[in-house]
């Protein structure tokens, strides 16, 4: 804007266009006005941008009314002025003869809503002049309207002739100045000969009366228009009926009210580092996380790998440390990770602390989940963790933690181990302590992949009244007697029978995926919160446009094979069998190795020594045997499956360490050492280098006791496990089959020591180039491979180099070195200088967690994953947020051979090899031989189903924007809630007692049938109608349908004890069936008695009694005089009930319906 005259001569130099234009300046936030005189109709042109503009933070109205000679002696000619006091007299008159329009109304609520009768509270602020500073009556006829918003460098003035009028706006030929110098308007420095028009208006205003409580209660209310546009606001807060649709919306609110709680979500924004994105996902999965862990005592958080379950659990700590409550709890935090990702938490911890002044990280304690360690020496093994030991890396120390957070918290789904009881044991003496357990929050992206045990047993963690829990849809709460149930049903239904046809298969399954339905109806969706890449691409489309996110589309796995010839496929075949015999293979007695070198302590003869090495809790010493056996059995298939080099070293090793065990048994000196590396002691030919001179097998031995001796001295022998035996000690067996397995393993090395072949690293140099730097999907030009064993890195980073590529090798012990080499190569999310020295990072499965290398975007697994969740990890470290590339590319090999028969020698080979995970009781197969069904499954793995309700929290997060008010209405609404859409349709409630569990109950308009608790998902997708519904009326027998509803309630809480039931509820069963028989009994009686028999199958010891002593009476060889009718049953029967119902009342409170339909 430029300075210029204001005449209004034509309409772009009017006052009103010129006002209009100053309120819409960004930056501006206090208007003042001088005028000698003022009405509505002048207001009215400006009403909707002043409404605009005070609806800005921190904007407000100054308005000075003076007295305008002119306008006042105009006005005092006119009868209806005559005794007037000026201004109020006249202006209430020039409102009370107002028109009742629009325009005018729109101008009277605009002032009711910005201007409070106390001026400090007031946006809009009214003062009239009538002194001077001298005390003396004074016209003030000056006219000036100042916009002011000094701080964005923005002042304009207006000085002259108009009034803030309508005529003076835009009806009069007037003359006004327009000054766009903020600092000729605003200025408050005091020189001499100079003001500024900021100085005038306020010294006038300080001088001037208030007028704010006047005007309102003496000019503005009592006026007719006034009176109308409160009487239309009356009748417009009158909220209007509730509809079937917004019952739906007051459904979801109940379920998800959290989540769309705008203040708590931006306090957890404000606690994002500056330069990290907002993503809405991830602040909803906060509140909802906060919320579960309120009514629960803990959560599970399960999004699937890459969408950032570390940040939402930093947010939740934050909020835990830095937001008191009254809860009892210490505000102190225990993280427990895997080794692997423990550095990313303790970064992302230091990035949110960083920008804040109240830290937290000095109230976090960290702990790593163990590794088996030195239990199995292994020379080829290159680092990987993913062997636990089932303790934690350091002993577990009392502390009063007030939240345990759990990442990878599959690891402590066995409650046998000793880390789980440790565990256990902290989180009781808190409880016992402080009266309150710790929350605990379990992260673990794949809870559908565990066992109803598995997960039973990490739930305990948080829910520790096992008989009586918040879980109340799972057997009233008593979720010990849900999951055995569960547990036995899944046995039962998890093994197939070997002959089992396809139609045997089905039905299994089927009943597999219903148990598992049931499973996240009763459990899961009271405490699981997760969100997949489905959800977030289709619910969550801001974030990824604001964000420019980008979830690359999954391809493959893209196979790559490689042949075998006929000896080598032989080979093969005959290892598999050798190494990882199945079950038939066994009984068919063909030769297998024992890996009896790692069972010597389950051979002795001597109970006391079998107790030294017993494991914790309840693993003996049979138990560690089996496991230490089965370890190397893995490390074997795992080298086979890796390369045939690497299986031929890994072969010579065993070869080694079991011709170490045989020669201590023939030197009648056997170490058992588990803090020792036995073999590493017996290595003559290293020792004889090391020591440049022929060292003895008893120089040897002798090394070995002086390292037992300072253990002892030292006092780290724990239980005097490292220890030396005679032969004496041991069965005499267990040379026996010592020298059978060193017999059927030094066969089988001499059989592969000949063979020089290796037909998968030939396929890898010959795809190299051409295929996994294929320009065209390989855009970044970079690289990750996964493999296990030493040999095939090493030869792997020959082959690259080899090929002109840089790559970078990666283990457990230079992972931590190497992490910011790593991050500058391969991380998209790195803020430092990104670099290019390493095209290749071939690593181990220690980075398969907590670390990000999204700047490529091709993956091979050189050695298969043995389990789904491994590779969903492994894929997630290029599937990111952050991720640039559109399209990741999954690369497996898979081996083959060069005829027809061996062909299938190899694939039934290599489907052992991949099932063979079974083992070690690992979730399903994860690669198919339909290649097809390969990648449907996995693209679904990696993405996420949709979340069933994710799309519901989207249509109520729609609602309430769109309809801000009116969900504000419905979220406060108690009452009104039982709305038919459908009069004579099935009815739905949701009842809740005061110290209980809501409920979802589903009954039929024919009352005969029996009501069924439902789970809330399936209510939520029974009552959605489109929002144009009518509202339908209720059905006639709508009291008596409430009243099935509360009664199924109540019944469903009626506490069960079926170890008291026994056989006593097969003869209840059989007189309930006998009376339901009978002839002409009315459908109330079947009603009850449908009733009873519930009740009976559940084992209600009361019922069961009853029924008997009914049964009997009526069976009697002497009936009594009159006889039982039916109505003496329903009486029973009744009364019996009634009795139930009442002690479960008096437990949680009197239930009420919350909500209620037909459709």
């Amino acid at each position: 804007m430029n300075n210029t005259l204001i005449d209004n001569s034509s309409d772009a130099l009017s006052m009103t266009a010129t006002l209009k234009k100053c309120l819409a300046i960004d930056g501006v936030k206090t208007i003042s006005i001088a005028t000698g005189y003022w009405d509505i109709p002048g207001l009215s042109l400006m009403q909707e941008d002043l409404r605009t503009f005070l609806q800005k933070d921190g904007t407000q109205f100054r308005l000075l009314i003076g007295k305008d000679p002119y306008v006042y002696a105009t006005q005092i000619k006119e009868p209806k002025y005559k005794d007037a006091n000026y201004p109020q007299d006249f202006i209430k008159t020039d409102i009370n003869a107002l028109d009742v329009i629009d325009e005018y109304k729109d101008t009277v609520r605009l002032l009711l809503d910005f201007c409070a009768e106390n001026e400090d509270d007031s946006k809009i602020q009214i003062r009239v002049f009538r002194k001077n500073e001298n005390d003396e009556t004074q016209f003030l006829h000056s006219k000036c309207y100042i916009f002011d918003g000094l701080n964005s460098n923005v002042g304009i003035g207006l000085v002259g002739s108009s009034n803030f009028t309508q005529k003076g706006l835009q009806g009069n030929a007037e003359l006004n100045y327009l000054e766009t110098d903020p600092h000729r308007v605003l200025s408050t420095t005091v020189i001499p000969g100079n003001k500024s028009h900021i100085q005038w208006f306020n010294k006038n205003w300080e001088f001037s009366e208030p007028w704010n409580k006047f005007f309102l209660e003496q000019v503005l209310k009592p006026a007719p228009i006034t009176k109308k546009v409160e009487e239309e606001r009356e009748q417009e807060n009158e909220p209007l009926p509730f509809t079937p649709y917004e019952l739906y919306i007051k459904l979801l609110q109940i379920k998800f009210g959290d989540i769309v709680d705008k203040n708590l979500g931006e306090q957890i924004e404000s606690y994002l580092p500056s330069k990290m994105s907002t993503l809405s996902y991830q602040i909803e999965a906060v509140k909802r996380c906060i919320s579960i862990m309120h009514e629960h005592g803990g959560f599970m958080l399960s999004d699937v790998v890459g969408l950032g379950k570390t940040i939402v659990g930093t947010l939740l700590i934050r909020r835990f440390l830095t937001v008191p409550e009254d809860d009892g709890r210490e505000r102190r935090v225990l993280i427990i990770t895997p080794p692997a990702i423990q550095s990313a938490w303790k970064r992302t911890i230091a990035d949110f602390d960083k920008e804040q002044t109240e830290k937290v990280a000095p109230s976090i304690d960290y702990l790593t989940t163990g590794s088996i360690g030195n239990l199995v020496d292994d020379e080829d093994a290159v680092g990987s963790d993913e062997e636990d030991s089932g303790d934690f890396s350091s002993d577990l120390q009392y502390h009063n933690y007030g939240l345990i957070i759990i990442d990878e918290s599959h690891k402590f789904r066995n409650s046998s181990t000793y880390m789980y009881q440790s565990l256990e044991k902290l989180i009781g003496d808190i409880y016992a302590s402080t009266g309150v357990a710790p929350y605990i929050g379990l992260l673990s992206a794949t809870p559908q992949n565990n066992s109803p045990r598995d997960l039973k047993n990490q739930i305990y963690l948080f829910e520790r009244n096992h008989n009586d829990s918040t879980l109340k849809k799972a057997e009233s709460g008593n979720i010990e007697k849900f999951f055995a149930a569960a547990s036995q049903k899944y046995d039962q239904l998890i093994k197939g029978k070997q002959d089992e046809t396809t139609e045997e298969k089905d039905k299994r399954e089927s009943q597999l995926k219903a148990l598992s339905l049931r499973i996240r109806d009763c459990v899961l969706d009271d405490i699981l919160e997760r969100r997949t890449r489905t959800d977030v691409i289709k619910y969550y489309a801001k974030d990824i446009e604001k964000q420019n996110l980008v979830f690359p589309v999954i391809k493959g796995p893209c196979m790559l094979e490689y042949k075998m010839d006929v000896e080598l496929a032989m080979l093969f075949s005959d290892t598999m069998t050798l190494i990882a015999p199945s079950e038939l293979e066994k009984l068919q007695g063909r030769d297998y190795l024992g890996y009896y070198r790692y069972r010597a302590i389950q051979y002795f003869t001597n109970e006391k020594n079998k107790q030294k090495y017993a494991g914790r809790g309840a693993v003996n010493s049979e138990k560690v045997a089996d496991q230490l056996a089965r370890i190397m059995q893995m490390l074997l298939v795992k080298r086979l499956e890796s390369s045939f080099t690497a299986f031929t070293s890994s072969l010579r090793n065993l070869r080694r360490y079991t011709d170490n065990m045989i020669k201590m048994w023939n030197n009648d000196t056997i170490f058992v050492c588990p803090q020792i590396d036995v073999n590493k002691e017996l290595d003559i030919d290293e020792k004889t280098k090391q020591r440049k001179h022929k060292v003895t097998f008893e120089e040897c031995v002798e090394d070995l006791r002086a390292i037992i001796k300072r253990l002892e001295k030292s006092g780290k022998n724990e239980k005097q496990q490292n220890a030396e035996y005679k032969r004496a000690d041991f069965d005499e067996d267990y040379i026996e089959k010592l020298h059978a397995d060193y017999e059927l393993i030094a066969d089988l090395y001499d059989r592969w020591a000949t063979n020089t072949e290796d037909p998968k690293l030939d396929k890898f140099k010959e795809q190299l180039k051409p295929q996994l730097f294929n320009q065209k999907t390989n855009t970044a030009q970079k690289l990750v491979i996964f493999s296990e064993a030493i040999d095939t890195v090493d030869a792997l980073r020959r082959a690259v180099k080899n090929k002109g590529y840089n790559p970078l090798v990666i283990n457990a012990a230079n992972r931590k070195d190497m992490e910011q080499t790593i991050q500058e190569n391969f991380d998209a999310n790195y803020d430092g200088e990104w670099k290019n020295d390493y095209q290749v990072i071939i690593t181990t499965d220690v980075l398969a967690e907590g670390i990000n290398l999204h700047r490529a975007n091709v993956i091979l697994n050189y050695d298969t994953p043995w389990n789904s969740t491994r590779l969903m990890q492994r894929i997630g470290r290029v599937n990111r947020i952050g991720s640039k590339e559109p399209a990741v590319y999954i690369y497996n090999f898979m081996p083959s051979a060069q005829g027809d028969a061996e062909i299938q020698l190899v694939r039934k080979a290599h489907t052992k090899l991949q099932s063979f995970h079974t083992l070690f009781g690992e979730d399903s197969k994860i690669f198919s031989d339909d290649e097809t069904v390969s990648h449907y499954a996995l693209r679904e793995a990696v993405d996420g189903e949709e979340s069933p309700m994710e799309k519901h929290v989207f249509e109520l997060k729609q609602f309430k924007e769109a309809n801000p008010e009116r969900y504000a209405q419905i979220e406060h609404a108690a009452e009104g809630w039982a709305i038919a859409s459908k009069t004579d349709g099935t009815a739905y409630f949701l009842i809740k007692a005061p110290c209980s569990a809501g409920l979802t109950i589903k009954v039929n308009s024919n009352v005969e049938e029996k009501p069924q608790i439902i789970s809330a998902s399936e209510m939520i997708e029974a009552i959605r109608v489109d929002q144009a519904t009518p509202s339908a009326p209720l059905p006639d027998n709508w009291t008596q349908l409430s009243a099935e509803a509360l009664n199924a309630y109540n019944q469903y809480f009626v506490r069960i004890n079926k170890s008291r039931a026994g056989d006593k509820q097969t003869e209840a069963l059989t007189v309930i069936k006998q009376l339901y028989e009978t002839t002409g009994i009315s459908k109330q009686s079947k009603k009850l008695l449908q009733t009873a028999m519930t009740l009976a199958r559940k084992g209600q010891i009361d019922i069961i009694r009853k029924m008997i002593a009914l049964g009997k009476e009526l069976n009697s060889d002497q009936p009594r005089l009159f006889g039982i009718e039916q109505e003496d049953i329903d009486a029973v029967l009744k009364r019996e009930i009634a009795q139930m119902v009442g002690k479960v009342e008096g437990k949680q409170g009197k239930p009420q319906i919350l909500l209620a339909t037909s459709k």
